[in-house]
């Protein structure tokens, strides 16, 4: 290579305005379905500080002493933490099945020493783990085993 290019030599004769368009949000923006999911997907985030808080919450009326802990555990049957709870597991499903059964069968390695599998085997597997390893804590806290 003869050396290194002049750095103005792809700018334009002379200068002048861009001819790109302003940015502007599409009218129909709100209200396309694929967008509604990622807002949905984003505020899981909120749902997952807000339960952050709660179980540092617990975390701190259990250091304190055991009628702190115990204030805080019943508090936990109100029927807004209740309802909060329902929101959780939704949010935490909806994020599990989006992550885990949508894309994960997209993201195969390709070219490996193992063959690919079809989306249909790797999506089978990973409910069938989840849901194995869903019934198993379900029966831990429950205290049917262990």
């Amino acid at each position: 290579m003869a050396g290194a290019a002049h750095p103005e030599a792809m700018a334009p004769r002379k200068k002048g305005p861009t001819r790109t368009a302003p940015p502007m949000m599409p009218s129909s923006w709100w209200s396309a379905p694929r967008i509604r999911i990622y807002l949905l997907f984003g505020a899981t985030g909120l749902v997952y500080l807000l339960a952050g808080f709660l179980i540092l919450r617990l975390a701190w009326a259990l250091g304190s002493n055991p009628m702190a802990w115990q204030s805080a555990f019943d508090g936990l049957s109100h029927p807004l933490y209740v309802i909060f709870h329902l929101i959780l597991l939704v949010s935490v499903l909806g994020v599990g099945i989006r992550a885990f059964v949508r894309m994960m069968p997209k993201m195969q390695p390709r070219g490996g020493p193992l063959p690919v599998l079809p989306p249909a085997v790797v999506r089978g597997a990973i409910v069938g783990l989840w849901a194995g390893i869903t019934l198993f804590m379900v029966l831990v806290l429950s205290g049917a085993i262990f």
